[in-house]
């Protein structure tokens, strides 16, 4: 066995099944970065990117040049939630190397996540300029178009990143994408039937048709439209604030059955489920709010940066650790 094994099945996404070839290449010949380096690659690509990050930060601290392994050590931050740390290491490529499409990828995916909007379009779209198949960058700029009211344009985008092949380390997973675009053309319809025009209705349709539109336009804001979805709302968001996780969940379980298409009210639930160590309801509920808005974020970056650690934490497959 060789390096080379380990680089064949990394080719064909078996990352578990290089991870043990890989390491034992670096117990060979603990010197070569760039065993280290490959090893490290399989470990974020087995969703186990803590070992990586050890091994990525030995080797930069030797190969301070080493642009590749510098921005897969930002990605494999990324995947610890260390979001800080990455922008760290890919502000340092991009010192280096202006254009370097990985590093503006990933500075793109943490300004979305932190809903700085112009600033993630920036990114993404210099990403796109350097590497036109970065298909994770089309991906993150759809969700942005859709979250704006461009649904049309959010369709093409997901198209074109559905033709694309499949990335390495892909951010977003190809069923992922599927589901979005499904998602993205379903709500392409009733916009289409508006632009038919609306027949003649009585007037009190039209005011109830009216009224309804405006909760919904609310409560795909992330607003609770009723005001018993407000009161136990409200109820949740105190009960977080005093650590009181299974309260908070119990009241956001009611909210939503007042206001069940409110992405912030499944937002907040997903965040005190997983509080609470209810994994799967929380999942759940994470799921549901995405549905309604791909972009859907909590009130304030602390408590959305937490929800996104523990939701990466329950996603993570079993870890594989090299013997």
């Amino acid at each position: 066995m060789s390096i080379n094994d380990g680089l064949a099945l990394i080719r064909r996404h078996d990352f578990e099944g290089a991870l043990p070839l890989l390491a034992a290449e670096v117990r060979k010949r603990p010197d070569d970065a760039y065993a280290a380096y490959y090893l490290a690659y399989a470990f974020v690509g087995a969703q186990d990117p803590q070992p990586a990050v050890t091994l990525l930060a030995k080797i930069i601290e030797v190969h301070p040049d080493f642009t590749d392994a510098r921005s897969l050590l930002g990605l494999a931050r990324i995947r610890i939630s260390d979001f800080v740390g990455a922008t760290s290491e890919y502000e340092t490529v991009l010192a280096r190397e202006p254009k370097n499409a990985a590093a503006l990828l990933g500075l793109g995916m943490i300004a979305y996540w932190k809903r700085e909007t112009a600033v993630a379009e920036d990114y993404l779209d210099r990403a796109l300029r350097g590497d036109p198949a970065a298909r994770d960058a089309l991906v993150f700029k759809a969700d942005l178009r859709y979250a704006a009211g461009d649904v049309t344009g959010a369709v093409m985008l997901l198209r074109d990143a559905k033709r694309l092949r499949r990335p390495a380390l892909p951010e977003v997973a190809d069923a992922e994408i599927a589901d979005r675009l499904l998602r993205y053309e379903a709500a392409l319809q009733p916009i289409r039937r508006a632009r038919g025009g609306l027949p003649d209705m009585p007037g009190w349709v039209l005011c109830v048709l009216g009224v309804t539109l405006a909760l919904t336009l609310m409560a795909s804001a992330g607003v609770p439209g009723a005001w018993n979805g407000m009161r136990h709302y409200q109820d949740g968001k105190a009960r977080l604030v005093t650590l009181d996780y299974a309260g908070c969940a119990a009241e956001m379980e009611q909210a939503v059955e007042s206001v069940p298409n409110s992405p912030k009210v499944w937002a907040y639930e997903a965040y005190c489920f997983l509080l609470d160590k209810d994994t799967k309801a929380g999942l759940s509920a994470w799921y549901t709010a995405r549905s309604y808005d791909p972009a859907i974020t909590l009130d304030t970056p602390s408590d959305q940066l937490a929800l996104l650690a523990k939701v990466r934490a329950a996603n993570a497959a079993p870890k594989v650790t090299a013997k």
